[in-house]
């Protein structure tokens, strides 16, 4: 399981080396990060809006962690429908060649 992201710590790294990308890194989005590092905080402008949109783009971060944590219980759960599914259609071919 994948911990959940900090507010605070994502935080400190936008203050230190967000100019670098480290608090993209952090909140896993590594191609952002490097376009960070290319364009220095994409010339300042990106790093300072990242000032106000931090708490989203943790909040959106951690939700993605959680939707991945929870995916293969949801697959399963797809699965055994489909399951399902396949087994009503086979014994419905069944039922078609004994009636022929």
């Amino acid at each position: 399981m994948t911990r959940e992201r900090d507010l605070v710590i994502a935080y400190i790294l936008w203050l230190t080396l967000g100019i670098i990308g480290a608090h993209k890194l952090y909140l896993r989005r590594p191609r952002m990060a490097l376009l960070y590092l290319f364009t220095a905080g994409l010339c300042l402008i990106g790093w300072i809006i990242d000032l106000f949109t931090m708490a989203r783009q943790v909040d959106d971060c951690n939700d993605r962690i959680y939707e991945e944590d929870e995916g293969p219980t949801f697959m399963e759960e797809h699965l055994e429908d489909r399951i399902d599914e396949l087994e009503d259609q086979v014994e419905e071919l069944r039922h078609q060649l004994r009636n022929q």
